[in-house]
């Protein structure tokens, strides 16, 4: 059960191993594009291109005609990446359970997107757990967890690569416990446990009166959804890059204001620290580097984003 591409490898995992995969669950196909083209999500349309059937794309997970059809596949296990939440008349189908992988080290950062709350809070470290679905959010028993350091300049679809594969090899090693009966589920730790809820395009908007570090770790973070901008006379100006400068220090103005320009690009003052934009992406136009937007828009010392 899964919809996006983070959930592929797992499936590969699975068929590697020699596991027979009963039926598919992935979320409906939807109109994307300009045209408006009618298409799958990547799971459903990995299992098809692969041959394995059935795929369901339910709308409703509650539906008694679902659960029923489910339980015909006689499944000694459903494994879940990436998808929504099973009501219990589903998670119960299967007599070993029904286990999720989730891209982060339980109990910290439960919910939809914890790649990006952990990058967003500046954690050097995190990874992927298997535990078996409860009905709480990502609240089950653990089967395994494994660790993984976070990059300092990593972003959320490289981790998220890079945590996929994790993913698939970790499952892989919790299937095995599971069919020998070897398993050893370990409750989570409550007072451990903090939310890593959906994202919203607010978020973006940087705050300037805040330290380097922090606004740099969003920027990272919140790569591709929903992005990182500021606005200069009104126009919104997404910030596609922009790293802390070495050993900088607060210098006189506000922040929000541009204290220094180079060759690459140029430096605003934050509440500690300072950011070199490198890359920007102007309302209505491609990404551009940030030394064509300076000499486009006569950006100098002084200039003010807000």
């Amino acid at each position: 059960m899964g919809s996006s591409a983070f959930g592929i490898p797992g499936l590969e995992e699975m068929i590697k191993r020699g596991h027979s995969i009963a039926g598919i669950v992935s979320t409906p196909a939807r109109e994307k594009g300009r045209g408006l083209v009618l298409t799958g999500s990547p799971v459903s349309e990995y299992a098809r291109q692969k041959g394995y059937t059935p795929v369901f794309t339910p709308e409703n997970l509650v539906s008694e005609t679902f659960a029923e059809e489910l339980a015909k596949l006689k499944a000694d296990i459903f494994v879940v990446v990436a998808f929504r939440i099973l009501p219990k008349t589903v998670f119960t189908i299967p007599f070993l359970g029904t286990y999720n992988i989730h891209a982060s080290l339980l109990p910290r950062y439960r919910g939809p997107a914890p790649i990006q709350r952990a990058i967003a809070a500046g954690e050097k470290e995190t990874g992927v757990t298997i535990f078996r679905i409860d009905q709480g959010v990502d609240t089950g028993q653990i089967v395994l967890a494994k660790k993984t350091p976070v990059a300092d300049d990593e972003t959320s679809p490289q981790l998220s690569g890079r945590l996929s594969k994790l993913g698939a090899e970790a499952l892989g090693e919790a299937l095995a416990l599971i069919k020998d009966g070897r398993t050893g589920f370990t409750p989570q730790n409550d007072s451990m446990a903090c939310g890593a809820p959906k994202l919203t395009k607010p978020e973006g908007k940087i705050s300037w009166d805040t330290p380097a570090a922090e606004i740099f770790n969003r920027i990272r973070a919140f790569k591709p959804f929903p992005g990182t901008y500021s606005f200069l006379d009104n126009s919104r100006i997404g910030i596609e890059w922009a790293v802390p400068v070495a050993g900088g220090a607060v210098l006189p103005g506000e922040p929000g204001t541009v204290c220094a320009i180079d060759a690459d690009g140029f430096d605003v003052q934050c509440a500690s620290g300072r950011l070199k934009v490198l890359y920007v992406k102007p309302e209505g136009k491609k990404t551009m580097p940030a030394r064509d937007f300076v000499h486009g828009r006569g950006i100098r010392q002084g200039t003010k984003f807000s």
